[in-house]
């Protein structure tokens, strides 16, 4: 009886980090354009597990302070996200998390 032997490969990443090992933030602009009733129908309808209470917490941020976090994931569902967003007429935005 032969045994076959099997060389696995060795990966290595390049550089030190991938866009994917830190996350990105979803971030709602204030805007004139948008009622916070729908602000707040939006984020719930467009973002999966949103509640009332977060989205109206996210709403209230975004129009006191200028902005806030919708979510924070990988790059491209945090894409995903802001696209769906600004489908729905909303001003987002994506940036690294910290």
């Amino acid at each position: 009886m032969t045994t076959t032997r099997i060389d696995r490969a060795e990966h290595s990443l390049t550089g030190s980090k991938t866009e994917r090992d830190f996350p990105w933030n979803v971030v709602l602009h204030n805007d004139w354009e948008n009622s916070m009733p729908r602000v707040v129908v939006i984020l719930k309808r467009v973002i999966p597990g949103m509640t009332l209470k977060k989205a109206t917490k996210i709403m209230w941020e975004a129009h006191s302070s200028g902005k806030a976090i919708v979510k924070s994931c990988h790059k491209e569902l945090a894409e995903l996200y802001e696209e769906l967003l600004l489908a729905e007429g909303l001003t987002v935005s994506v940036e690294p998390g910290g």
